[in-house]
């Protein structure tokens, strides 16, 4: 068990979204060395699954928002929209204020499933559309106050395979994966205050990616 992140009883999994198996940790590093704390599971869903998913999320709010940087309001390279609990908001890079749409009933499925895999508790999922490898983001943290201390943020990609590197905040060589459709990344307590990470931009030809990144809340329900 991985602990929850908040007191409470976990829902239950509809039938046709039992997990598929516990946690795992994909070796593709020396453990001896200063792995990131995080575990991957590339067959989360099937690929029937993940099909299906991925034709829903088409029919998502998705938005084109803008970012500040020295002043200057930017389009963020790639679409977002977030689904959550009420009362849920998300400001990030101190200009970009997302705001909880209803859950979908799939969307709340998965969360509920996730969250019966991983044991943490997720409030929100933030969605991610990279439309081709121009769409990326940059060497970041997720450390808004929003989610409270040292979170857990589960990771869903869906669609084109995409480079997803971590490297550790004091510097040092990147951790590179390779996200598949129908995976799941846990990116577990600690590795937001210790660790960063991105998505590059590519200049070889590769297809859209969909990613549903499920985060606590403070504000979010027990339930």
């Amino acid at each position: 068990m991985l602990g929850l992140t908040a007191p409470g009883e976990l829902l239950n999994s509809p039938p046709f979204l039992q997990p598929l198996h516990p946690m795992q940790q994909l070796t593709l590093f020396n453990l001896e060395d200063n792995p990131p704390p995080v575990e991957y599971i590339p067959d989360f869903l099937t690929k029937a699954e993940a099909n299906e998913l991925y034709d829903h999320c088409q029919t998502l709010d998705w938005r084109q928002n803008n970012i500040k940087i020295m002043g200057k309001s930017i389009p963020i390279p790639r679409l977002e929209c977030m689904y959550g609990d009420t009362g849920c908001s998300y400001l990030y890079s101190k200009s970009v204020l997302l705001e909880p749409l209803p859950w979908t009933e799939q969307l709340q499925d998965l969360q509920i499933r996730i969250q019966s895999t991983t044991n943490y508790r997720f409030n929100i999922v933030i969605c991610n559309r990279y439309r081709d490898g121009r769409d990326s983001i940059g060497w970041h943290n997720d450390n808004e106050p929003s989610m409270g201390t040292r979170p857990a943020i589960a990771s869903l990609t869906l669609g084109a395979t995409r480079k997803f590197q971590l490297k550790p905040n004091s510097g040092g060589e990147s951790t590179d994966f390779w996200l598949e459709h129908g995976s799941l990344l846990l990116m577990r307590p600690g590795c937001q205050s210790n660790w960063v990470h991105q998505v590059p931009k590519t200049s070889k030809p590769v297809g859209e990616r969909i990613n549903l990144t499920f985060r606590p809340h403070v504000n979010g329900t027990l339930s």
